[in-house]
């Protein structure tokens, strides 16, 4: 379809009144949130199919993602956080379509209002698109029809159903689903709706599924091992075969077309683009992104690449106090800030700054952003700061030639030394209310616990046990609880245990990852990461240490991380 005729069908859209703002954060004690903002993680791309020329076509601090090219070329369909639609739920994903070359951005504001729509594929005639909407706790998959702007939803059930692609001759559309046996499957459905059929039976999931150009085999995202690797199977779902067959990296997102199987893979230590015979040979590296590249999508002839990256990507620390205009950016520039860490009387903020791979040292600066401090000087590189209760001292994590090791330094930089020397890995430390023991999160063989050292003595003991991954303790300012982040099986929830290591409880039950847990300075509440599980972006939630009142926080259309809650000045 050509962009002039989306655009002219556009026209007519209306728009209705902005989402109103939020209630106030402060309270008590409990002054401002500082947090890092991610600016410009997820924007999209488009590639010649070497991975030449690759130019970049959005330029917004919200995160674009799923990238689709129409059958001409012309088009692209994509969903995006951006807020240029205020019919649509604050902070959710919505559909764009715009010009493969970036221009005529036009909202599809009518296809849904629930915070989240993705995952759009185009009909192979070019009029119609098949997208996944969520509809309470679920997803279908609908067909948009751009000529007369309906839709109808093809899979109207309880499953939560994603990634639909449709079939060469445009009769089907394969998708992947909760479906019947619980796990996550692929399934085929007519394109004009039915039953569906279930492909896939495997134990675990199967994802992500790509029809080859003659619509004879599938390919898919399969987890194996724990690594995920890219499959291939029969249209009618015979003879599934492992391509990739990898047991250390994840290979995921195949996109099929005549240049060969285009996938996402982990293998040079951070995410690119790559590139494979149908048999699995002639694998190939496309994309040199940094962080990292995503979401890759053929042109229907194979000449053509769409994808999400982070190249070009940065994160500030922002504040927030109330309200959608409420938000300030205490730091810019051409570098990663994150980890922000408030000194007891709120007058300063430690954080990490990082400039390239192999050096990251740690800042403090005033509340009011001035006074920039480097405390670390390019010694190992630094993160997660952790001010001492009397503001005299910050621990902080240090890698250096092997392994992470937790220092302690003073506020002003001087006297840096290592405290921790048992394992190759221990991270995240967090003062007891006295500032005489640090919690911290350590590995020891291929567990992580939590492990608590009293800096007096440099004894350490064991706080948690068990086969689950403990990470980023906070201690209460009360002393009272420790919080933490535990992955029991395949998400991150909130926990909290006593000092003693008595009564651990999860205070979330998501189907999310939530994180980096980081406690108000009167103890009453609990700042952590929510990250979604659809759209991979993250917004700051509370809850109370009671496992209540689970509320989003802050919510813009970029990602938030690592809260810190100021005490107030």
């Amino acid at each position: 379809m050509r962009v002039g005729v989306v655009i002219a069908l556009a026209a007519a859209i209306v728009f209705a009144a902005a989402p109103a703002s939020s209630a106030p954060l402060k309270g008590g004690h409990n002054g401002l949130i500082a947090f890092t903002s991610e600016l410009h993680p997820a924007e999209i791309y488009i590639a010649n199919a070497d991975g030449s020329a690759v130019r970049r076509l959005t330029d917004n601090p919200s995160a674009s993602r799923w990238p689709a090219l129409s059958p001409d070329g012309r088009t692209i369909a994509f969903s995006s956080k951006r807020d240029d639609d205020p019919r649509t739920k604050e902070g959710g994903w919505n559909l764009f379509l715009m010009g493969s070359d970036g221009s005529g951005l036009i909202p599809i504001s009518q296809v849904g209002t629930e915070g989240f729509v993705g995952y759009p594929d185009w009909s192979p005639d070019g009029t119609r698109l098949a997208i996944s909407i969520k509809l309470g706790d679920r997803l279908d998959i609908f067909v948009y029809d751009l000529r007369t702007w309906t839709t109808i939803d093809v899979t109207p059930d309880a499953s939560i159903d994603q990634h639909p692609r449709w079939s060469p001759d445009g009769r089907k559309i394969v998708y992947d689903g909760t479906g019947e046996g619980g796990n996550i499957d692929l399934y085929v459905v007519d394109a004009g709706g039915g039953t569906p059929t279930r492909l896939t039976k495997q134990a675990g999931w199967e994802r992500q599924p790509t029809w080859s150009p003659d619509g004879t085999q599938i390919a898919y995202t399969v987890y194996p091992t724990g690594y995920s690797d890219i499959y291939v199977m029969n249209a009618d779902g015979t003879n599934p075969r492992n391509l990739t067959a990898t047991t250390t990296t994840n290979d995921y997102e195949p996109t099929w077309s005549p240049a060969g199987i285009a996938f996402r893979s982990d293998r040079n230590a951070r995410d690119g683009i790559y590139v494979m015979a149908p048999d699995g040979s002639k694998v190939r590296r496309l994309t040199s992104g940094i962080p990292g590249d995503l979401d890759p999508a053929w042109s229907r002839d194979g000449k053509q690449l769409v994808f999400v990256s982070g190249r070009d990507a940065t994160s500030e620390i922002g504040l927030y106090d109330a309200g959608p205009a409420s938000y300030h950016s205490l730091t810019h520039g051409r570098w990663f800030d994150t980890d922000p860490s408030w000194s007891p009387d709120g007058r300063r903020l430690a954080f990490a700054r990082s400039r390239g791979r192999s050096k990251q040292d740690l800042f403090t600066m005033r509340a009011d952003a001035s006074g920039v401090r480097n405390l670390t000087r390019g010694r190992g590189v630094n993160w997660s700061p952790s001010w001492s209760p009397d503001g005299r001292r910050i621990a902080f994590t240090r890698f250096e030639t092997f392994g992470a090791q937790i220092w302690v330094m003073n506020s002003d930089g001087s006297r840096q030394r290592q405290v921790t020397s048992s394992g190759s890995w221990n991270t995240h430390p967090s003062w007891s209310a006295n500032g005489r023991r640090l919690v911290y999160s350590g590995r020891r063989g291929e567990n992580y616990d939590l492990y608590l050292l009293d800096l007096r003595t440099s004894r350490e003991r064991r706080l948690t046990r068990g086969l689950d991954y403990d990470a980023s303790p906070a201690w209460s300012p009360d002393g009272s609880l420790i919080a933490f982040e535990r992955r029991s099986e395949v998400f991150y929830d909130i926990w909290v245990v006593r000092p003693d290591g008595t009564g651990a409880r999860p205070l979330t039950r998501g189907e999310n990852d939530n994180q980096a847990p980081a406690w108000a300075p009167d103890s009453s509440r609990l700042l952590f990461e929510k990250r979604n599980y659809f759209g991979g972006d993250t917004d700051i939630w509370q809850v109370q240490p009671q496992g209540f009142g689970e509320t989003k926080l802050v919510g813009n259309m970029w990602s938030e991380l690592s809260p810190a809650w100021q005490p107030e000045p």
